[in-house]
């Protein structure tokens, strides 16, 4: 099983370069991609969070028992 340090730190990077992206090709930017491109990254950054609070929150569970 991957170490749960390791894994946390995969999940921000994988935060950081959605976000990153939608910085650079977001809503806001000179030439943004199509609105379907952004929700999509939107998407996955929600459900990147999502998944590393469940992990945190599991790992608090398993280190408290």
């Amino acid at each position: 099983m991957t170490e749960p340090q390791e894994m946390i730190a995969w999940l921000d990077r994988r935060i950081a370069s959605a976000e990153t992206w939608l910085a650079d090709h977001g809503r806001r930017s000179k030439k943004p991609r199509p609105e379907m491109e952004i929700e999509i990254k939107e998407y996955d950054i929600a459900r990147f969070e999502e998944i590393k609070a469940a992990y945190v929150k599991a790992l608090a569970k398993r280190d408290a028992s």
